[in-house]
This record gives structure tokens, sequence and C-alpha cells, in this order.
């Protein structure tokens, strides 16, 4: 029996789409992202999805993309709520990015690990990314201006930055870091002992003669 089509009928189609792969991922990895189970799930016949999206590539992209986005917001939220030293800057971004990494495992999979789909073939995806990046350099940046960090190119201290971040949230999410991330406290203790370490290289102090 072939499946009868479904009418199109959904008012916002695209972000249904897009919540309805953010699911499916969450749910079962990205080896469930393809555009007959979104539609399935969203409601509308399996030809609907091509409106929005020309292949399953598409769809996981628009989806990546999402999840940076998702991630910047995060990190824009947390830096709001922090003083302006850099040292709580740093350490709110860590906070935020590896409970954003526990929180979403198969999102933060797919968005670092580049075997489905090629950044830098979809500009939008590619923007996304660097909207996180900038964040980093900002924070760089403004510690650099008060004198909270040492002096240096800002977006290769921001590429350090984000590859200790990366590094302790991929761990974290495949229980690499355990007894230390253990208990109700443990992700927060982690990410202010990791800042701790990097801000002794990185932080402005004053030197003996």
């Amino acid at each position: 029996m072939r499946e009868k089509p479904k009418p199109y009928h959904h008012g916002d189609l695209r972000n249904a789409l897009i919540q309805a792969g953010l699911e499916l991922l969450a749910e079962s990895g990205a080896s469930a992202l393809d555009l007959r189970q979104v539609a399935r799930r969203v409601g509308v016949s399996s030809a609907a999805p091509y409106r929005h999206f020309a292949d399953r590539q598409a769809l996981i992209a628009t989806i990546v993309e999402e999840g940076y986005y998702r991630l910047a917001r995060h990190i824009q939220s947390a830096l709001q709520q922090a003083s302006d030293e850099a040292f709580d800057q740093l350490n709110a971004v860590a906070r935020t990015y590896v409970h954003f990494a526990q929180d979403n495992p198969w999102l933060v999979r797919e968005m670092f690990s580049g075997l489905t789909i090629e950044h830098e073939t979809y500009p939008d995806l590619h923007q996304a990314t660097k909207a996180v990046y900038h964040l980093y350099v900002e924070i760089i940046q403004r510690g650099q201006e008060h004198g909270q960090v040492i002096a240096g190119d800002p977006r290769a201290l921001a590429s350090v930055l984000w590859s200790m971040l990366h590094g302790i949230a991929t761990l974290t999410i495949e229980h690499q870091m355990r007894p230390y991330t253990d208990g109700p406290e443990g992700i927060d203790r982690i990410a202010l002992f990791s800042m701790q370490i990097l801000y002794d290289g990185v932080g402005r102090k004053e030197r003996d003669p």
C-alpha cells in the first residue's frame, strides 16, 4: 500500500520541520534524520519538505545552523548576567557551553562532527559558526582593553578558549570526565576549574622586575 499523500496545510512548515528534526536528532542521533521522517512527525506529505530543503543534507545543515544560533543566544544571555570582569565572563561562557552540551548532546555532536555535512558548503551555516566565535573574540578584546587579559591576537586567544571549552564539553557528554563532573554541581565545578587554569595562562598579572 502506498502512503496516501497528506495535503500541505502547515502555516510555518519550515520551522516545524526544523523542530521535528531537532527532536529526532535528540532521540536517535543523525541517522534518524531524513525528510520522510520529519514530514511524518509534522503531519504533512513526504513531498512537502522539498518546498524548503533540497535534500537531507540541506535539512541537517539548517538544524546545525539553528544549533549554533541557540548556543550563541545562551552565551549572550549568560554574559549579560555576569560582571564585566574578564574571569567572570570566561567562567559564564564555560559554564553555559558545557551545560548546553549536556542538554543537547546529539546536537553538539552533529554541530562539530564534520562527518555528515561540509560546513563551508552552506554559507548560512558557516556564518552561524562565526556568530559563536565572535562572542569569544569580543570577550578577549574587552579583557585586553581593561588590562585583564594578555596582549596578543584576540582571534588566536579566542580559538584557544573555544578549544578548551569544546574539549571539556565533548569529554563530558561522552562521560569521560567522571568523577569530576558527578553531583549536582559537577559541571559548574569543572568549568570553573578549567577557566581558572586557562586564566592563569592568559590573565595579565604583575611581574617581578
